[in-house]
C-alpha cells in the first residue's frame, strides 16, 4: 500500500508544480527485480544457494519419512506374530517417530525461510546498490520496482525499464568485487552445514 500511495504522491506534485514541463524533466524508470534475480550473475547464485539448502534440508525429511515406512511395515509384518503389548508398544513408538518427525519438518521448513529471507536480503541490498549505480548515471529521478504481480506500475514505455542496465552493472559489480558478500554458511541444529557444495 505504501508504495501506492508513494506513486500517487509523485504523480499528484508532477500535476501540481508544473504539468508537463516537470514531467519531462522529471526522468523516472523502472526494474523488474524478479527479472534481475533471475538474469543476474549474483541473483542466480543467490539461488543456486537456495536450491542446495532446500535439498540438504529434503534430504534429512526424506530420511526420516523412510524410517517412519520401515517402522509401519515391520509392524504390519510381525502384527500377527507379536503379543498384543508388544504390538502396542510399537504402535506407539511409531506414534513418536511421527511426531518427532512433524516437528522436525516444521523446524526445517522454518530453517528454509529463514535461510530464503537471509539469501534474498542480501541480494536486494546489491540490487540497491547497482540501481542507485544506473540512476545516477542515468539521471533519473527515481527508479520504481515493476514487480511481475500486483506492482506499482501499470504501464511504462520501454526506454524507461532499467532492467538489463541493472543486471548488466550488478554482474559488473560481482565481476569487480564491489557486490555485498554472500551469505555466510550456517550449520543447523542437527549438525548438517548450510553450506552449498
Amino acid at each position: 500500500m505504501r508504495r501506492r500511495e508513494m506513486l500517487w504522491a509523485v504523480v499528484v506534485a508532477v500535476l501540481v508544480w508544473g504539468g508537463s514541463a516537470l514531467a519531462d524533466e522529471l526522468k523516472i524508470g523502472y526494474v523488474d527485480a524478479q527479472a534481475v534475480l533471475d538474469q543476474s550473475k549474483p541473483g542466480q547464485a543467490s539461488k543456486e544457494v537456495l536450491e542446495q539448502y532446500v535439498k540438504s534440508r529434503q534430504q534429512l525429511i526424506d530420511t526420516d519419512e523412510e524410517e517412519i515406512r520401515q517402522l509401519e511395515e515391520d509392524l504390519k509384518k510381525q502384527s500377527a506374530v507379536l503379543s498384543a503389548d508388544a504390538q502396542k508398544e510399537k504402535q506407539e513408538a511409531l506414534q513418536r517417530k511421527y511426531i518427532s518427525y512433524q516437528k522436525r519438518a516444521g523446524e526445517l521448513t522454518k530453517e528454509v525461510q529463514d535461510r530464503r529471507a537471509e539469501v534474498l536480503k542480501d541480494f536486494n541490498r546489491q540490487l540497491v546498490q547497482a540501481v542507485q549505480h544506473v540512476a545516477e548515471r542515468g539521471g533519473y529521478a527515481m527508479v520504481l520496482d515493476k514487480e511481475t504481480e500486483g506492482g506499482v506500475v501499470l504501464y511504462a514505455k520501454e526506454p524507461m525499464n532499467l532492467t538489463e542496465q541493472v543486471v548488466k552493472e550488478l554482474d559488473r559489480m560481482a565481476a569487480a568485487g564491489e557486490a555485498a558478500p554472500k551469505p555466510s554458511s550456517k550449520t543447523d541444529k542437527s549438525g548438517s552445514s548450510g553450506k552449498s557444495p
